[in-house]
């Protein structure tokens, strides 16, 4: 009896410590678990909306620099007007016909004509348009590509995101603007599913936190996250802010774009109530149970729980994806071995209007097939986003783009649909996104050009 009495207190009092000692230490593992968890989300939506918005950014800056627009802004006196409009509206038309986007122009410093795929919209004049305001701007701030928040006059002032770049003269003078603009709706889509699905709050916020993008229209450069600007975020890595009743901040600077993502998450008192009463129970049965299997077994093993670790896919291809160069390269990394010899994207010419006709998901896993046939034994295929793929090759740009006008051509017979593709040769003392947006350069040359095609820089 002596000896029951003895071990019930000994259980009572292990259980006592363990419920003092573990049940915190549960707990802010648990926390550390749920900032795990919250780093892969914010990782995930990073390279969403820098997928969505570098976009348009690696466009402007390769129309900013075309030759056919330098020249028609260069002889905008000399030529007769309705000429030069329709020679205008023909190439912006084109570029809205390859991209898809709704809202493309350009504005000419000498005579502030805004050009459109229609034509001549308007003249710009801040004096008689507020609105106009933004082009004098633009120029005033000395960058050569920016973003910026505004209401969309030509589409009926919707909210929109605008990629300008300015054009330069060979002295290095302003010749004037051009522009793409996207829709507020689309970067909304992915702020909206992101924030119904993990239930955070995330936004994009310019250096002086006011907020450029938000699910609710009213917030947009109307509210302030000020708070985010002051965790000192930088462009390689979130911060973590831990807040009151488990809230939660994460802020990551976006470099190329020149504003922040902000991630916020809202916990509450009875969460975590709730949560630490849930371990209280659970670590009680475990004991009884231990203290149980400890009489009838004396000398039995602790069983781990193992947990299997998935490299990150793309669940309809199956190829590694852009988290998986991430997590192998480093978000900055460079190439780690001399193994590869150059890297190609391609993307597929018109997607969004083959994909509202044709059976989409076939049309890719279809094009992924052939291109492992063409490539699966020379260096690592991935979805890198939509219809665009990267591939790290281990041949030489001349080989490689051997290969891919033979791939251009299998794909166009076997899917009806055609490809634009973009070679560089690696260069390794540059990271892997500058190689990448060297790459899209080459890629946007041929989607200029119509699509259908390779080019290639070495």
């Amino acid at each position: 009896m002596r000896r029951k009495l003895l071990m019930a207190s000994l259980v009572a009092g292990a259980i006592a410590v363990l419920t003092l000692y573990v049940i915190p230490r549960l707990h802010l593992h648990a926390e550390d678990r749920g900032a795990e968890q919250n780093r892969l989300i914010a990782d995930y939506l990073y390279d969403e909306l820098e997928n969505s918005l570098e976009i348009p950014m690696t466009i402007v800056e390769t129309m900013a620099s075309n030759e056919f627009l330098k020249e028609a802004l260069q002889n905008e006196d000399a030529d007769v007007p309705e000429q030069l409009e329709a020679a205008m509206s023909d190439y912006l038309s084109s570029i809205r016909e390859q991209f898809g986007y709704s809202a493309v122009f350009v504005v000419s410093e000498r005579t502030r004509r805004y050009y459109t795929p229609g034509g001549i919209a308007k003249i710009v004049n801040p004096e008689q348009e507020p609105y106009d305001i933004w082009y004098q701007l633009f120029l005033d701030s000395g960058k050569g590509i920016a973003l910026d928040t505004d209401r969309d006059q030509m589409n009926d002032y919707r909210w929109a995101v605008f990629a300008n770049a300015r054009i330069s003269g060979p002295d290095g003078s302003p010749m004037g603007v051009c522009g793409i603009g996207l829709f507020m709706d689309e970067i909304q889509d992915i702020l909206g599913k992101a924030e119904s699905k993990w239930g955070v709050k995330v936004n994009l916020i310019d250096a002086s936190g006011l907020v450029q993008a938000d699910v609710d229209s009213s917030n947009i450069e109307n509210a302030y996250i000020s708070d985010a600007i002051a965790d000192g975020a930088g462009p390689d890595s979130f911060t973590y802010a831990r807040r009151s009743f488990g809230g939660f901040r994460m802020t990551r600077y976006m470099d190329k774009l020149g504003w922040y993502l902000v991630m916020q998450g809202f916990g509450s008192l009875s969460d975590r109530n709730s949560l630490s009463a849930a371990l209280v129970i659970v670590l009680y049965l475990i004991l009884a149970a231990l203290f149980v299997l400890a009489l009838l077994s004396p000398g039995g093993q602790n069983q781990h729980m193992l947990v299997k670790t998935l490299l990150p896919e793309d669940p309809l291809t199956g190829l590694p994806n852009r988290n998986y160069v991430n997590d192998s390269f480093g978000e900055q990394g460079v190439f780690n071995t001399t193994r590869y010899k150059s890297m190609a994207v391609f993307d597929i010419d018109c997607f969004k209007a083959a994909n509202e006709t044709m059976d989409g998901d076939a049309i890719l896993i279809k094009i992924v097939q052939l291109t492992k046939e063409m490539f699966g034994e020379s260096g690592l295929i991935f979805r890198w986003n939509g219809d665009e793929f990267v591939l790290f090759l281990e041949i030489d740009v001349d080989e490689a783009e051997m290969k891919f006008r033979i791939l251009c051509a299998s794909i166009q017979n076997e899917t009806g649909v055609t490809i634009s593709v973009g070679i560089v040769q690696v260069d390794l003392f540059e990271s892997i996104k500058r190689n990448y947006h060297r790459a899209v350069l080459q890629c946007y040359t041929i989607k200029e050009a119509g699509g259908n095609g390779v080019s290639r820089k070495s």
